[in-house]
């Protein structure tokens, strides 16, 4: 038996280190790519249904949701609310209802209504046409709605609301 000695690196074996690191890249390309048209198509056919627009404590409401009740001149500019539910089917705040310190009030568009707690005769909740509630506060000659669908906090409105009214109405 005779033995052969085993070549030197660089003789007769070919190089398969180019070929590993040009399929190494060849898959990870293929990899970036597929994720790349897998967000793409998420992205093209995702739902862009708006949700539930919940009751939003004061102290979290963003500055420009209260633009719409500026321009019509219900609020001031440095008031938080206590509370503030946008109605809008474009949740940029032109249709809202705002709990303030000492009023109910509500845009929809380039015209408002205010309702002071002290002149509230009552709060009732009805049920919407289309699932949700709608918050009413009654006061002289006129009712103030807010509609809310379901899941955006009507419940909690109406009770926030009848405790402003009652602590205004000293009860």
């Amino acid at each position: 038996m005779s033995s052969r000695p085993l070549p030197a690196a660089d003789d007769e074996v070919p190089g398969c280190g180019l070929a590993a690191y040009a399929g190494i890249l060849i898959v990870l390309g293929l990899f970036g790519a597929g994720t790349m048209l897998m967000s793409m198509l998420s992205i093209a056919f995702s739902n862009v249904e708006k949700g539930p627009a919940p009751l939003v404590p004061g102290n979290q409401t963003p500055v420009w949701a209260m633009s719409a009740m500026r321009k019509a001149r219900l609020v001031r500019v440095d008031e938080v609310p206590l509370a503030f539910h946008d109605e809008s089917a474009a949740g940029d705040g032109s249709v809202a209802c705002a709990l303030m310190d000492d009023r109910l009030v509500k845009v929809d568009g380039e015209s408002g209504q205010t309702l002071m707690y002290a002149e509230v005769s009552g709060v009732r909740s009805e049920e919407a046409p289309r699932g949700g509630l709608v918050v009413v506060a009654e006061g002289p000659g006129a009712e103030l709605r807010c509609a809310f669908r379901a899941g955006e906090g009507g419940d909690k409105m109406a009770r926030q609301l009848q405790a402003e009214v009652d602590t205004a109405h000293g009860r």
